[in-house]
């Protein structure tokens, strides 16, 4: 077969000429192409990973970092005008803007102080007549001499002496307005049996039964329960 003419096996009609190759020499040409071209990738590809995960690499015992964005996150808009503001015209805004408006002061003059609250002047426990049982007065301080009839203003019925006491010292002074020195207080003891014994503080210096219902009103106006009877 070495000395057969080229064109031995060529279809009939066809005129063109067989060119010789060597295999080897083309196989090797086009493996080392490839080779090259991998190679080459693969140094693109792991440059390309390294960059993308170079910012989260860290050892173990480092404390992880976060990195802010590169890129801004604002962007001025296309229409700087905006969304108008409601409440632009006020005042604030031209202080702001370093406008100042004329305008007329008028100082007012200065408000009214409260009087100060009148002190309550608790009057001493004076003119304090005692009853004990057998009709027996003790007169704890001189009374005015005034002439005075048997009907008196009775306030409270309290389970002590000491406690009547006290109690006409407390309600001369806050019905002072009504309570003057002609009055006094009088103050009987008695004997409830099963209740036990009470002391009555009345009110009394009162001219005549008029004087006494007349005191009691006033009293109950100001919220101090009473009752007119006598002695």
């Amino acid at each position: 077969m070495e000395n057969e003419p080229q064109d031995t096996y060529l279809p009939e009609g066809d005129s063109e000429a067989l060119q010789p190759f060597d295999v080897r020499e083309q196989s090797t040409k086009r493996g080392m192409m490839w080779l090259v071209g991998g190679v080459v990738f693969l140094l693109i590809l792991a440059f390309v990973v390294l960059k993308l995960f170079s910012s989260g690499v860290r050892d173990r015992d480092q404390t992880p970092r976060i990195l802010a964005e590169n890129s801004p996150y604002k962007e001025v808009p296309k229409d700087k005008g905006g969304v108008q503001t409601p409440n632009q015209g006020m005042e604030v805004y031209d202080k702001m803007n370093g406008v100042v408006k004329q305008e007329t002061i008028t100082v007012l003059p200065p408000t009214e102080q409260p009087l100060p609250k009148p002190q309550s002047v608790t009057k001493p426990a004076a003119n304090i007549v005692i009853k004990e049982p057998g009709g027996q007065q003790v007169v704890v301080s001189q009374k005015p001499k005034i002439t005075a009839s048997n009907y008196v203003v009775q306030v409270a019925s309290l389970r002590s002496r000491d406690e009547a006491t006290m109690m006409w010292g407390k309600l001369s002074g806050k019905m002072q307005a009504f309570i003057n020195d002609q009055h006094y207080a009088d103050i009987k003891r008695v004997d409830l049996t099963d209740k036990g014994i009470y002391y009555r503080l009345r009110i009394a210096g009162l001219a005549n039964k008029s004087a006494a219902t007349s005191l009691c009103a006033q009293l109950k106006s100001g919220g101090q329960d009473c009752i007119v009877t006598k002695k």
